[in-house]
């Protein structure tokens, strides 16, 4: 049996670590899984060890365990108890919070590892993910709006997790509508946007990436309510802090002016898994099923947190994924207002040095 193809190997203090993950609901594939990183172990160090890490599954951590105690039966015991299992209890959770299993005292330096290979992960499958020139061109709109300098294709290439096709064809379509400053090699930047230009893209960012949206049945939660009890999580290191809140209250947040006087609910954009964040927030909220149900959360999977510095305790939705939600829900003269405010405020020539 093959070892080349595990997913990750994580060097410590205290030996190594193999991993390998398994989004499944199926003990078969556990069991496949245990079996391929004993084979990978027999030629590692005694003191490495190795963990399949599962995601997305209704198993439990009862029947892992089980399952591990028989495969451990059977196996040469120095090869044995080194096998372990982690449950990946979801991105929205962060640090020892985030996964249970047999690995006890995992080193909290593995864990920050494991999260962020996950998150590689997630973003190259999750089948609801942006489409690769839009996870681009939202690169490059975050870039503009922190005013950063100009980056070269090999930058947006590694920070996006995309071919240097997909780059350069991006790039190309661009140019050629005359959206862009520089090249590929010496560094590209979108150029001053007007506000026409910055409702073009964000009704485009709405159409490609998905929204998931959440009614509360008893009818008690309020997009207010929502918001505090995400701050809540936040503070306690139970949620990601690139949980970012959008809609009008970004919106307000980045655009003092804009004339909503409440949020009827609660924007966040994410990359992680919405179903997940819905379920923490309020165990209660269920998916809208029908046209006329009234959403108090709307869950939108994107990319690219605000990349620079924001003293604010709250990580914010950039304001293209605001002006985005604003259109979403039909504040489209609102929108245009805040799209006028970014033309104003994020000048050409304005990047950090």
């Amino acid at each position: 049996m093959s070892t080349e193809k595990l997913d990750g190997r994580w060097e410590g203090p205290d030996g190594q670590i193999l991993v390998e993950f398994k989004r499944t609901a199926s003990v078969r594939d556990v069991r496949a899984a245990f079996l391929h990183l004993a084979y990978a172990m027999k030629d590692e160090p005694l003191r490495s060890q190795a963990v399949c890490v599962i995601t997305e599954t209704k198993l439990s951590f009862l029947r892992l365990r089980e399952e591990l105690k028989q495969f451990r039966e059977v196996m040469h015991p120095e090869i044995a108890r080194r096998i372990h299992f982690l449950i990946d209890q979801g991105g929205h959770l962060v640090g020892s919070n985030r996964f249970i299993g047999s690995l006890n005292d995992a080193p909290m330096e593995f864990l920050d590892w494991l999260q962020i290979l996950i998150a590689q992960e997630y973003r190259h499958n999750y089948p609801h993910k942006l489409p690769a020139k839009q996870t681009v061109l939202a690169a490059l709109v975050q870039l503009r709006l922190d005013n950063e300098p100009p980056v070269t294709l090999k930058y947006l290439q590694d920070l996006c997790k995309v071919s240097y096709p997909t780059v350069a064809a991006t790039l190309k379509s661009l140019s050629i509508n005359g959206l862009l400053l520089g090249d590929g090699d010496q560094g590209v930047s979108l150029r001053h946007l007007t506000m026409a230009e910055w409702m073009d893209l964000a009704r485009d960012h709405a159409k490609a990436r998905k929204s998931f949206s959440f009614v509360d049945p008893t009818g008690f939660n309020s997009p207010e309510q929502l918001a505090n009890r995400l701050s809540k999580l936040r503070d306690a290191g139970r949620i990601k802090s690139d949980v970012r809140v959008g809609g009008v209250m970004g919106g307000a947040h980045h655009f003092k002016q804009l004339d909503i006087t409440a949020a009827s609910r609660l924007d966040l954009s994410v990359d992680a898994d919405p179903t997940q964040i819905a379920a923490l927030l309020d165990a209660g909220l269920k998916p809208k099923t029908k046209s006329e149900q009234k959403a108090v959360l709307v869950i939108h999977v994107s990319s690219f947190s605000r990349l620079g510095p924001d003293e604010s305790p709250t990580p914010w939705a950039n304001e293209l994924e605001c002006i985005a939600d604003l259109i979403e829900m039909g504040y489209v003269g609102e929108a245009t207002e805040m799209a006028q405010h970014v033309e104003v405020t994020n000048k050409q020539g304005s990047f950090r040095q």
